[in-house]
């Protein structure tokens, strides 16, 4: 059984779903509706059952494990070096011997906090996210991210380009997908630190506005930016950005860039997100929407990783999901995607070049955060480095229109044709 699948699906309509059995419990004769009642919990507790005995029970899809059944579960053995420094996380994480079995980290996380995200998602949860996700203070993201401060994959084009470079071509990249030009009015959601707004704005003569929901990478992003008045940064909820008259242009923004930011608006609300930023994007507008996704064809560590992920680094971030989910996403919103990139392996590499960084200011980040949160940072990085080498999760860089408009299509269908050399 697909766990995965039910998930999604129960995720997003679980509104309806939970209509359907409250109706059902006043059809059915009374003997029936307990266990009417009970079906919903039930369905939830048959999915953790089930995955839980499968991590145990159950291979992985992939060739090259080698388990060793007197090793703790992966997850516990990096708990345990994370809060003891006990073992090498580079071995924990890479020798395959640790089965990523689930235990009891993993079940407190889906029961206090993961499910409550999935099938509510308020706006309070993603404001409430914010702190543990990037208000942790600009130096421990510029000890991890670099000079650059993007928190995004970069882009290699010979393999040996240095972080700075390879997000440059990144930023370049974002760029020619949405066919930026002189005087065009972007708006970037989730702006992070004010990088790709710095670039744009000077390097293509655009107008940036962009919005977090992060005070101090606003903060930070305004220091970036000062003295440019092509760039404006907002503490802003995108999903409530159309009442906002001040930020709002009358007849929309010519491009929209959204890179990673989608995850934290969760599966329950991943429609009206989309149909929010479709409102925004002028008519002949372009889209550039970038997400990190779990891929479809699971195995157990890709979910065991996701739950570290959400619990410790990402909190409420649980629309990371696979190309096909999100792309039947933006078609029932109504965009057309005109292409698409998997880039996961860049990711890797750059996820390497941010441990590197890690590693090279570890003094400092343990004098000011202890050994333990330094460790915890360090699991996270060296984790995704594999993980995104594999793929297990992946990057997909997509670049959509909206449907129905055919003068875009045509000119982006021709932009961006393959061409051969």
């Amino acid at each position: 059984m697909d766990y995965f699948e039910f998930l999604l699906f129960f995720a997003e309509f679980a509104p309806v779903i939970v209509a359907l059995n409250i109706g059902l419990v006043f059809l059915v004769r009374p003997s029936l509706r307990l266990p009417c009642l009970l079906l919903i919990p039930g369905l939830v507790v048959w999915m953790i059952g089930g995955v839980l005995i499968g991590s145990h029970f159950g291979d992985d899809f992939s060739a090259g494990h080698s388990y060793d059944p007197s090793l703790p579960s992966l997850r516990v053995a990096v708990e345990r070096y994370i809060e003891t420094g006990e073992g090498d996380a580079d071995e924990i994480i890479e020798s395959g011997r640790y089965k990523p079995s689930f235990g009891l980290f993993e079940i407190r996380y889906l029961l206090t906090d993961l499910l409550r995200h999935t099938f509510l998602h308020t706006n309070s949860h993603n404001e409430d996210n914010i702190d543990e996700g990037y208000n942790k203070g600009n130096a421990w993201f510029e000890a991890t991210l670099g000079e650059p401060m993007v928190y995004t994959s970069g882009i290699y084009k010979k393999g040996d380009e240095t972080l700075a470079e390879a997000q440059r071509y990144k930023l370049d990249y974002v760029a020619q997908a949405i066919d930026l030009e002189a005087g065009d009015h972007v708006l970037d959601i989730g702006c992070g630190w004010g990088r790709l707004a710095k670039h744009f704005s000077e390097n293509f003569k655009a107008r940036v506005t962009g919005v977090t929901l992060s005070h101090e990478q606003r903060a930070y992003g305004l220091k970036l930016n000062e003295g440019n008045p092509r760039v404006a940064l907002y503490l802003q909820n995108a999903m409530t950005m159309r009442d906002n008259e001040a930020i709002m242009p009358e007849k929309g923004f010519d491009k929209i860039t959204c890179l990673e930011m989608a995850e934290h608006v969760g599966i329950k609300r991943y429609q009206e997100f989309l149909k929010v930023v479709r409102q925004l994007l002028k008519k002949d507008g372009t889209l550039y929407f970038q997400v990190a996704g779990l891929r479809r064809w699971w195995q157990y560590e890709d979910l065991a990783w996701g739950l570290f992920m959400g619990e410790h680094v990402f909190p409420g971030a649980d629309a990371s999901c696979p190309l096909g989910w999100v792309s039947t996403q933006l078609e029932r919103a109504g965009f057309e995607v005109q292409r698409t990139q998997n880039l996961g392996t860049h990711y890797s590499r750059t996820l390497f070049q941010w441990l590197e960084e890690w590693t090279k200011q570890k003094d400092v980040i343990v004098k000011k955060h202890g050994p333990v949160a330094w460790r915890r940072w360090e699991v996270f990085l060296r984790w995704s480095v594999r993980v995104a080498r594999q793929g297990s999760s992946t990057v997909f860089m997509i670049t959509a229109t909206k449907a129905g408009e055919e003068a875009a299509r045509i000119e982006t269908q021709r932009r961006l044709a393959p061409v051969w050399n």
